[in-house]
């Protein structure tokens, strides 16, 4: 089984779009796990309607939680499978990517996967961004001092297996901006990831997206989250805080490109 946690807060626009994505998966034992800790704008009734049509392959928690990375680790305590994944509300997978990632990463020893992400529009449709493209080129090309250096991983289209998320440890509930980045760069402190260079999701920009809103923020926690991580890698971890601000400063350019802010 793979089970794949979806925290979720006043996403009723989207979060059909984005269930649906996970359920409708063939080829593979899949659960999802809805975390909602008070919605008031139709989607806990969303998903009671989907419930019904599902049955127990979605498990819904509407139970109050200290924000998305404590939201995520409690499905990933609650999830029964031995591939995991984690997909925001607003995003969604394309057909055949869970297929093709849960084999891959079925084994004992710790392992996670990054796929590619294409990029979508508020109403679903495919939108050409230089930030896709970036994010992609970078993760065919992974190692992990260049991880010190950006976050590039596409989060959508990363997966894990249960080794690896107890030997890395969950979420940093304490983090609401660059939670990923800090799980990749402990994932990577244990193995490198497998690539794959297929489109496996999609990630979604529109102005009321946390990323949009709060992406100068989002990367001044994450080049704190890189100081924090840097002194492991002795010369080299100096080296990554001398370049960091040359790659950030590209990279709020790309921000600036393809995120909406109304």
């Amino acid at each position: 089984m793979i089970s794949i946690v979806m925290p979720s807060y006043q996403q009723v626009a989207f979060l059909e779009e984005a269930a649906r994505s996970v359920l409708d998966q063939a080829g593979v034992d899949v659960e999802l796990i809805v975390m909602d800790p008070g919605s008031v704008d139709g989607s806990r009734e969303r998903l009671q309607e989907l419930r019904a049509e599902y049955g127990d392959r979605l498990v819904l928690c509407l139970e109050q939680d200290r924000g998305q990375s404590d939201a995520v680790n409690r499905g990933m305590a609650l999830a029964r499978g031995r591939v995991l994944g984690w997909l925001n509300s607003d995003d969604r997978f394309r057909p055949g990517a869970l297929a093709r990632v849960s084999p891959l990463l079925d084994r004992e020893e710790p392992a996670w996967l990054c796929g590619m992400a294409g990029m979508i529009d508020a109403r679903g449709a495919s939108a050409m961004s230089l930030l896709a493209w970036y994010k992609n080129w970078q993760t065919r090309r992974f190692s992990r001092f260049k991880l010190l250096l950006e976050n590039f991983v596409p989060q959508q289209a990363t997966f894990w297996n249960r080794s690896m998320w107890e030997r890395a440890g969950g979420m940093d509930i304490d983090r609401h901006l660059d939670m990923d980045y800090d799980l990749w760069l402990r994932f990577a402190r244990v193995s490198p990831p497998l690539i794959l260079t297929e489109e496996l999701a999609d990630m979604r920009v529109h102005a009321a997206a946390k990323g949009s809103r709060q992406a100068r923020e989002q990367l001044a926690d994450a080049g704190a989250t890189a100081r924090l991580h840097a002194g492991e890698y002795g010369a080299a971890g100096r080296l990554a805080m001398v370049l960091r601000p040359l790659f950030s400063l590209r990279t709020r350019v790309y921000y600036l490109l393809a995120k909406p802010r109304s």
